[in-house]
Parts: structure tokens; C-alpha cells; sequence
């Protein structure tokens, strides 16, 4: 009975931590566009004046 149970839990904590380090790229990757668009909206702002 516990080594199922066992087995369930690291399938469970894998999963977990997949989808947490899935979530923090998405973070970082978004962080990183909104830098990058923001330089570019600043590049082509002062361009057009």
C-alpha cells in the first residue's frame, strides 16, 4: 500500500515541479519582451520626432 502511494507522490511532486519551473520561464520570457518592446516603442518614438 505505501509503496503506491509512494510511487503517486514523486509522479505528483515531478509534475509539480515541471509546471513550476514551466511558469517561471513563461515569467522570465515575459519580463524579457516587455523590456524589449518597451526599448523598441522608445526607439521608434524618438525616431519620428
Amino acid at each position: 500500500m505505501f509503496d503506491t502511494f509512494g510511487k503517486i507522490f514523486v509522479v505528483v511532486a515531478v509534475l509539480a515541479l515541471i509546471l513550476v519551473g514551466i511558469m517561471v520561464y513563461l515569467y522570465l520570457m515575459d519580463r524579457k519582451l516587455s523590456k524589449l518592446e518597451r526599448e523598441v516603442e522608445d526607439k521608434f518614438s524618438t525616431e519620428k520626432e
